[in-house]
C-alpha cells in the first residue's frame, strides 16, 4: 500500500510542477524525503 500512496504523491508533484506551483528541484527533494521516510520499494522519476 505504501508504494501505491507514493505513486499518487509523485503524480501530484508532477502536476504541481506542470502548473509552475513547485520547481522540479523542490519536487525531487520532497519525493526523496517521502520515499526515505515511508521506505518505498519503487523508484519513480519526476
Amino acid at each position: 500500500m505504501t508504494n501505491v500512496d507514493y505513486c499518487g504523491i509523485v503524480n501530484l508533484l508532477r502536476q504541481l510542477v506542470a502548473k509552475d506551483l513547485l520547481t522540479r528541484q523542490e519536487a525531487k527533494k520532497i519525493a526523496a524525503r517521502i520515499a526515505a521516510e515511508e521506505q518505498v520499494d519503487i523508484v519513480l522519476f519526476l
